[in-house]
């Protein structure tokens, strides 16, 4: 059509224009034309326009003689030109077509990559590559899926989707020993009818794809370069997801053999006053037991029971921190009262407190919680234990919850030294306390007190981290220490009546 459309302007501008004007006529339309014909056509068609131009419009006409100089130079001009315009523009819309294509595979492997995150399962991730490839290549694609590093096909547990043929299991193999692309249109292995392409990672393939053949037999180097960074896609996918995998293992490792270290250590040292002075009441008992009054008996008694209950809450501390902390802990959760919660805890604390005032104030309105009983009183004990070591024996120790919005809030509060700023988020880290020097066995009761093994906040965090609620310190001013929960409110539970009939 533009051909057409020139030669009719020429013929229309034949008495208007020059002769050198009417070639540029003629070098446009060759130009508009190489934006649609290949490199080879522009070049032959710019050829037959310059030989009909000579035909019809250079003197003398009807012939291919040219009797003036300016007018075969105009010719060749012309031809020079109108090739190399028509080549340029083919060759610049091949580089755009080029373009097009890579931006095109580019957003596929995008979408691809963007796919594989979202799956986490790795054979459906298999499958996946798998139909993309067969949607591009209208043909039979085979995976093979590693397990693991150093697999060999005598490992068994390999995945493998499809139905490839011996052949193209075997060949699959060794693709992935090989860490190259083999078969047809390779160079390797050409006596293959099938292409196969590694899953690579930075260092080692985690899998393959066979792929048949096209009819014609002829697989482009663009679209095996675009099938080879789908399996690559894959493979880094598989490579990054293992790494993470190994990454946590080691983390996991490495927090089980410091907290392992940790207890070794707590134990030769926070273990060692209490178990001392447990055994040397006990001792005194069996050895003296004749020559002591009922009251020193009493004493001694009071001293075994004590020394025990501490022991027995720095070990139940330390197992739930490990249980907690260190793995996916399964905590079985019921609809509870947090009346009755508290006031099992209130109740063992003023057991072994009798000396100390707990003022509670809880409403009767609070909503049923859902939790892990046992881990509430837990947490509860721990908190008003430590608000109780830590103040003065004269004080009081408040418990206070309300209701807020969807939230039920919980305080505890005493009237002890506190804690300052810097170290609030350091206390619940395992194993950290403000007081670490060593106890001596003729300590105080007040220095008795806060013994530990700097356990009990890291427990309580790991707690509310289960049951995603919230905790945080604040001040009791003037003086002291507010311990702040926040625990989610549920929707409650119906409500069944049930009828007895006799």
């Amino acid at each position: 059509m533009i051909w057409l459309g020139s030669w009719l302007l020429l013929w229309v501008c034949d008495d208007l224009l020059n002769l050198g004007n009417l070639a540029l006529l003629m070098v446009l339309a060759s130009a508009l034309c190489g934006m649609w014909l290949s490199a080879g056509a522009s070049l032959l068609t710019s050829l037959l326009s310059v030989l009909a131009f000579n035909w019809f419009f250079v003197p003398p006409r009807y012939t291919f003689n040219v009797n003036l100089h300016q007018d075969a130079l105009l010719l060749l001009t012309m031809l020079g030109v109108s090739a190399t315009v028509s080549y340029l523009m083919a060759r610049l819309r091949a580089v755009a077509e080029l373009e097009s294509q890579h931006a095109q595979t580019a957003e596929q492997l995008h979408h691809l990559g963007e796919q594989f995150r979202e799956i986490k399962d790795l054979q459906q991730q298999g499958q996946l590559l798998q139909t993309v490839l067969q949607n591009q290549t209208q043909t039979s694609v085979s995976l093979l899926l590693l397990p693991g590093a150093g697999a060999t096909p005598d490992d068994g547990p390999a995945c493998l989707l499809g139905q490839p043929s011996v052949e193209d299991t075997k060949g699959m193999w060794a693709c992935v020993h090989q860490f190259a692309n083999l078969g047809l249109g390779t160079g390797r292995y050409e006596n293959q009818r099938s292409l196969f392409l590694p899953l690579r990672g930075r260092a080692r393939a985690f899998g393959a794809v066979a792929i048949q053949p096209l009819p014609e037999g002829v697989w482009s180097d663009a679209m095996m370069r675009g099938m080879q960074q789908m399996c690559d896609l894959l493979g880094l996918n598989i490579e990054r997801a293992q790494t993470l995998e190994a990454a946590q293992k080691a983390k996991e490792d490495v927090q089980h053999q410091r907290l392992r270290n940790t207890l070794l250590t707590s134990i030769s040292h926070d273990y060692r006053t209490p178990l001392a002075n447990l055994m040397g009441a006990a001792s005194a008992i069996e050895s003296q037991c004749a020559r002591l009054s009922q009251a020193q008996i009493m004493q001694l008694a009071n001293t075994v029971v004590t020394e025990a209950q501490h022991l027995n809450r720095m070990t139940s501390n330390t197992l739930q921190l490990a249980r907690l902390d260190l793995a996916q802990a399964k905590v079985h959760k019921d609809w509870e009262s947090l009346h009755e919660i508290l006031g099992s805890v209130l109740s063992k604390m003023r057991g072994r407190h009798p000396q100390r005032v707990i003022d509670v104030d809880l409403p009767d309105s609070l909503p049923l919680v859902f939790c892990d009983a046992m881990l509430l009183v837990q947490l509860f004990d721990n908190l008003v234990e430590n608000a109780i070591k830590y103040s003065p024996v004269n004080t009081q120790v408040l418990v206070r919850a309300h209701l807020e919005q969807d939230q039920i809030e919980i305080k505890v509060l005493d009237q002890g030294r506190g804690i300052p700023d810097t170290h609030k988020s350091q206390v619940f880290k395992p194993f950290v306390r403000l007081q670490n020097e060593a106890i001596p066995a003729d300590a105080s009761d007040l220095t008795l007190l806060r013994r530990g093994v700097g356990v009990g906040l890291a427990v309580c965090l790991a707690i509310v981290k289960v049951h995603e609620a919230q905790i945080q310190l604040a001040d009791n001013l003037p003086t002291g220490l507010i311990v702040v929960i926040r625990w989610p409110v549920l929707a409650q539970p119906k409500l069944s009546s049930t009828v007895w009939s006799e």
